[in-house]
């Protein structure tokens, strides 16, 4: 009995006609205005790049040759306490909201002390 072979999950498919020089210029571009969720997202959706691994990188490796800083998670942490305190404004007495920030800026703190420690 013959097993059918599966297929590499990183091959390059056969309707891909992007090189790898194209979509490091499509990177760098894109690199200005989104984080990189953002950036995986729009070269699957708009360009039918299923995953940038399909040229033996990860989109973090093409951004780190950019010299692009990556921090996206902090980023996303000051933008949800940012949230936080806009809607505490509004709504006085959440106090689940308020634990909620309380917990959300410990953790922006420690992350940029780590992301201080790591430079």
């Amino acid at each position: 009995m013959v097993k059918a072979k599966a297929a590499d999950k990183y091959s390059k498919p056969t309707w891909l006609k992007m090189s790898e020089e194209d979509l490091a210029k499509l990177i760098a571009t894109l690199a200005e205005k989104y984080q990189p969720a953002q950036i995986g997202l729009i070269l699957r959706d708009q360009y039918g790049v299923p995953t940038t691994k399909v040229y033996g990188k990860k989109l973090g490796q093409y951004l780190k040759e950019m010299g692009k800083k990556v921090d996206s998670d902090l980023k996303n942490v000051e933008k949800k306490v940012e949230n936080m305190n806009e809607h505490l404004k509004k709504h006085i007495t959440d106090k689940r909201s308020k634990h909620m920030l309380q917990k959300s800026v410990s953790r922006l703190k420690a992350m940029r002390t780590y992301s201080a420690k790591r430079k």
